[in-house]
C-alpha cells in the first residue's frame, strides 16, 4: 500500500471539518483548513504528486468540492 501514497489524492464522502483536539499545522496559515469547515467541501486524504513532500502521508486531509478542475485525485473501490 505504501507506494501507492502521492499517487493522487483518495476521495472521501466525508464533510472537511475539524477533527477532536484540531489546532493548525502549519504557522502563518490559521485560516489554511477552518476557512473551508463550510458543510461544502469534502475530505481529500493522501496526497498527490503535486503535494509537497513533507506533507504526503495516508493521515493528511486536505478538501474540495466536486466542482474543482484541479483536485489530481483518484479513487478506489471497496466492498465489504
Amino acid at each position: 500500500m505504501q507506494d501507492l501514497i502521492g499517487d493522487g489524492w483518495e476521495w472521501t464522502s466525508s464533510v472537511f471539518a475539524g477533527l477532536p483536539g484540531f489546532t493548525t499545522y502549519i504557522p502563518g496559515y490559521e485560516g489554511y483548513s477552518a476557512d473551508f469547515f463550510d458543510g461544502k467541501h469534502y475530505v481529500l486524504k493522501g496526497g498527490s504528486w503535486a503535494t509537497a513532500d513533507a506533507l504526503v502521508r495516508p493521515s493528511f486531509r486536505n478538501w474540495f468540492q466536486a466542482h474543482y478542475p484541479y483536485v489530481f485525485a483518484k479513487f478506489r473501490c471497496v466492498t465489504d
